[in-house]
């Protein structure tokens, strides 16, 4: 057997950006006016349950890809730990992994 060499394609995932599929339904039997889905698979088959319904993709609002966070000492940390019971040096025991 001798070596091949395949070509490998790239298959990266178009990512989308966080949406949902809004279904306005025409002469529903509940009288419900609107519903959501949140694949393409459930829009197809809610169109295909309703037809003649309209639909319309709504996107998210965009979310930042990073946070700033920032921490500010109260002075109540330690307050917070007074009441709570700590073991004397002698019943502390190691912990073997």
């Amino acid at each position: 057997m001798g070596l091949t060499t395949k070509k490998l394609q790239s298959k990266l995932a178009v990512q989308d950006t966080p949406h949902y599929y809004e279904v306005k339904l025409n002469n529903h039997p509940n009288g419900v006016e609107q519903v959501h889905c949140g694949s393409l698979k459930d829009l197809e088959s809610t169109l295909s349950r309703h037809p003649g319904s309209t639909w319309e993709k709504i996107y998210l609002p965009h979310t930042p890809d990073t946070v700033t966070v920032t921490a500010q000492n109260l002075g109540r940390e330690n307050a917070l730990n007074e009441g709570a019971k700590q073991l004397p040096e002698s019943e502390l025991e190691p912990l073997n992994l």
